[in-house]
């Protein structure tokens, strides 16, 4: 009888495998591995966002879909610089919007309100103008007292106007005809003198005095100084006359008076 065998020291015949057979995997182990991988690379060949690649979406769907996707597109931007325009600068923009209609409508009312501006400019102009006249006719020694004038008049003539003959010259020119200094001098008095009615005397530089009668407005004062052309009153009707006119009477020294006519035309002056 043969020895007995200890027990689980032997193997039995039937679950020996040999070195061939042990390392190669099972039948099923193998039809696993290759459902993992086809499936591995199905899902790397499919996109993720589709999820099946045996049905795909109709193409009425997908063209609804994207005009929905592109109006929310184009619809998000638009309001967003609307929205950034509208608070701060149309506010601000609309108070110097009103302002400059109101600069166009204020032109003409500047414009109004310049035009006495611009006659005043003009008078001031013209009265420049005027001195400058006055100052040019100045510059010779002797002038005439007025223009636009007749004699109507002469010295020494006789009629019953005059007691003793008439002692000026008497130059007819209508009312408020301006009259000048017929050189420089000096304002000896002005008021009204009876016969001569408002009347004004001159003493010149070499003593002679020019008396100026009948006026209607007298425009110097005693004392005051003036020169060839200045302004001292206007003709006028006042004391003993007929009508408007200037009576012109030269008197040398403060003397007895002498022909006017004469007496200016050696000082360069015809009247």
């Amino acid at each position: 009888m043969s020895a007995r065998r200890t027990a689980g020291k032997h193997r039995r015949p039937g679950r020996h495998r040999s070195p061939a057979t042990g390392s190669r995997p099972s039948p099923p182990v193998l039809f696993g591995t290759a459902v993992v991988a086809s499936a591995a690379a199905y899902a790397f060949q499919v996109p993720a966002a589709t999820g099946d690649d045996t049905r795909r979406a109709p193409s009425t769907s997908t063209d609804l879909a994207a005009p929905a996707l592109s109006t929310r597109t184009a619809a998000t931007p638009t309001p967003t610089p609307t929205l950034a325009k509208t608070p701060v600068t149309r506010p601000s923009s609309k108070p110097t919007a009103p302002d400059t209609p109101s600069a166009a409508a204020s032109t003409p009312a500047a414009e109004a309100s310049a035009k006495p501006t611009r006659r005043a400019q003009r008078a001031t102009r013209s009265s420049k103008r005027a001195s400058l006249t006055s100052l040019a006719r100045a510059r010779r020694a002797w002038v005439e007292p007025l223009s636009g004038y007749r004699i109507t008049a002469h010295f020494g003539q006789r009629a019953s106007l005059w007691s003793n003959g008439h002692t000026g010259t008497d130059l007819a020119a209508p009312t408020g005809t301006p009259v000048h200094a017929v050189g420089d001098a000096v304002v000896v008095s002005v008021g009204y003198d009876g016969a001569y009615g408002n009347k004004i005397v001159l003493r010149h530089n070499d003593g002679t005095e020019t008396w100026y009668g009948h006026l209607s407005a007298t425009l110097v004062d005693a004392g005051q100084k003036v020169i060839a052309g200045t302004l001292i009153g206007r003709v006028g009707a006042t004391g003993h006359t007929t009508g408007p006119h200037l009576h012109l009477e030269v008197r040398p020294g403060a003397a007895d008076p002498v022909d006017a006519e004469s007496w200016l035309r050696e000082h360069g002056v015809v009247l």
